[in-house]
């Protein structure tokens, strides 16, 4: 009976890895349709020159330059819990590199969240009755100096971007991104810069 078994199986076996092979194959070219669908949207970043900043200048009545230029040292101080001031000769009220935080997992595939830092300069310009600013040189890079080391992760947001709006991604960066997952990356940092300007606007309101 051992032997009748052993005989049948073996006259299967090629019949089994044949609809195997069939089924893979199948697999393999729906994924890859699935990934090869032109996307229908863009992100719209505010881009200068290449590079993602937010700038604005915010007229503000009956608000005199010291009044400006304190409010806005005191809210750096607060919000900005990493930060590092730069010498300049500038009349700015900061001028500074700061870093923010956000979490969110690394790839399509990952399942555990990591905290980033979400690091850029800043610059914030008083004068009587307006205040202007810009956040520029924005990147983003694991808070833990380990994970940047052994985990899968982006750090530009022009690259993500000019990936995203791209007619297809390629096959590689669908696999081990996807479009979901660069939006994700784009959209914690477009989250977190303009949480951090809105939390200046009403600052400099009061």
């Amino acid at each position: 009976a051992f032997v009748r078994e052993m005989r049948s199986f073996a006259c299967m076996s090629p019949n089994l890895i044949i609809n195997a092979k069939r089924l893979l194959i199948l697999s393999f070219f729906l994924i890859s349709a699935k990934l090869g669908f032109a996307q229908t949207d863009t992100l719209n970043m505010p881009m200068r020159d290449g590079r993602l900043e937010y700038t604005a200048t915010i007229p503000i009545s009956n608000k005199t330059y010291l009044q400006l230029d304190t409010t806005a040292k005191g809210w750096f101080n607060r919000y900005v819990h990493y930060r590092q001031f730069v010498d300049s000769n500038t009349n700015s009220s900061v001028l500074a590199k700061g870093a923010l935080e956000f979490r969110m997992t690394t790839t399509s595939v990952a399942l555990v969240k990591y905290t980033f830092f979400l690091c850029f300069d800043i610059q914030i310009d008083c004068k009587e009755n307006s205040y202007s600013y810009k956040i520029s040189n924005i990147y983003f890079t694991p808070k833990n100096s380990f994970f940047r080391k052994v985990i899968i992760h982006q750090s530009s947001p022009e690259y993500l971007i000019d990936l995203y709006n791209k007619k297809h991604m390629g096959f590689a960066n669908s696999v081990n991104f996807g479009r979901k997952k660069v939006r994700e990356y784009l959209t914690q940092t477009d989250d977190t810069i303009l949480a951090c300007i809105a939390s200046l606007s009403q600052a400099m309101a009061k």
